[in-house]
């Protein structure tokens, strides 16, 4: 259910591109090569680059979580929700 500007963008993006232009694929391959650099030379901006880098695919691929705090009698109860993007149950776990 993307937006329409979002939807425009992709068409853009693909007819620019190609039509199995993807950008979160792109933004990994552009990764590893960051990834490549850093390794021959692991300067401290190189290695920066790279971890931003990961760090931006990841939100793609990790889930989110979320906290939520409840107080009975004194006591307090936190429970995490995780979001999952595989499709199964989101099941609230107790800490």
């Amino acid at each position: 259910a993307l937006g329409k500007n979002k939807t425009f963008l992709l068409n853009r993006l693909q007819a620019m591109y190609g039509k199995s232009f993807d950008p979160v694929m792109r933004m990994a391959e552009q990764a590893v090569t960051l990834d490549q650099l850093a390794l021959e030379d692991p300067s401290v901006t190189n290695q920066k680059e790279s971890i931003q880098a990961w760090g931006k695919i990841a939100e793609y691929v990790t889930p989110k979580l979320r906290s939520t705090e409840m107080t009975v009698d004194n006591q307090v109860t936190v429970s995490r929700q995780v979001k999952r993007y595989d499709g199964s149950a989101n099941e609230p776990e107790e800490v």
